[in-house]
């Protein structure tokens, strides 16, 4: 039997050049809840704005290179798993 989680985090595009990275395993109410904004600066290239201390890094060849950036660095429980 296989089980599945949902996935902690998600991107979610605003404009065509524009996206946020969100945690989904804090409130949508909570500051902590969106992790970064980012925006495509060049064909080649998007720029990061970090709202959660993720990486100093703010240039990623993509967005989906950014989301990877936030899955593995993010050891942080999840809501109601105790202080944070």
């Amino acid at each position: 039997m296989s089980m599945t989680t949902p996935a902690r985090f998600e991107m979610r595009r605003l404009t065509e050049n524009e996206w946020l990275i969100l945690d989904d395993g804090f409130d949508r109410t909570d500051a902590r809840h969106t992790v970064a904004c980012v925006s495509r600066v060049s064909a080649a290239q998007v720029e990061v704005i970090w709202l959660q201390p993720v990486a100093e890094r703010i240039r990623y060849a993509s967005v989906a290179d950014v989301l990877e950036a936030v899955k593995s660095a993010s050891p942080h429980p999840l809501a109601g798993d105790g202080p944070v």
